[in-house]
């Protein structure tokens, strides 16, 4: 028999993808899993964006503000808006990051102008937008950046050592359940690879047919996967 914990509360609605709903749990998990270590990955994330003083930047899936205040000591206050789905994060976020603004708004359809923004940061976001709305997500970052302007895509990227432990896991799992592939698991390498979600090279194709330049990946010190790319002057 198996047993799905929650850890903390989610809906799951047709337009907005898996939506976390309590930013305060959410904060305690991030702490459990990066540590001390969390302040200095956002702090590594907003220089990855490439974003400096005046540029208006776009959070895409905000949650409670860390990125988006760790955006702001490098632009400034204003410069960063930060969009989520989630009322009770944009409440949040509004209530302890004050040099921002939070906006409630989807991945695919953002509350922004065409060609408004400097710098697009989507971090730990796109394994939460439904699986058919990734496509669109992305042709709105480029649809909301300047010429020029810049895209951080990033998720988890786990060591050699934590792949092959999920994947034993898996297996396990997979055995005690009959045979029937787990919740979630929507693939065959998404079977092989636990992590294939999360990975996010596998976008890399769409931003080059969408337009994007070719993307750069590096994977940080925190077991992230960082993708950055612009688009065209």
């Amino acid at each position: 028999m198996s047993r799905n914990v929650q850890v903390f509360p989610v809906t799951v609605p047709d337009e907005a993808g898996l939506l976390i709903t309590s930013p305060r749990r959410y904060n305690a998990l991030n702490a459990l899993i990066f540590g001390g270590g969390h302040r200095r990955l956002m702090a590594e994330l907003a220089a990855a964006s490439g974003a400096g003083p005046g540029d208006r930047v776009l959070d895409i899936g905000s949650g409670p503000g860390k990125l988006a205040a760790a955006l702001a000591a490098r632009v400034g206050p204003g410069g960063v808006l930060g969009v989520d789905p989630s009322g009770p994060m944009v409440d949040f976020a509004r209530a302890h990051v004050p040099d921002c603004r939070f906006e409630i708004g989807v991945a695919q359809s953002l509350p922004v102008g065409a060609a408004e923004i400097d710098v697009v940061t989507c971090t730990f976001v796109m394994h939460h937008v439904a699986a058919g709305h990734r496509e669109a997500a992305l042709a709105e970052m480029w649809r909301v950046l300047r010429p020029g302007g810049r895209l951080l895509l990033a998720d988890a990227h786990p060591s050699g050592l934590m792949r092959a432990v999920a994947g034993v896991m898996g297996r396990i799992s997979r055995r005690h359940t009959h045979g029937h592939a787990p919740s979630g698991v929507e693939s065959p390498a998404a079977q092989r690879d636990p992590f294939a979600e999360v990975d996010v090279r596998r976008y890399a194709d769409t931003l080059r047919a969408i337009g994007f330049e070719p993307p750069e990946f590096i994977v940080s010190r925190h077991a992230t996967g960082f993708l950055t790319t612009h688009k065209p002057l």
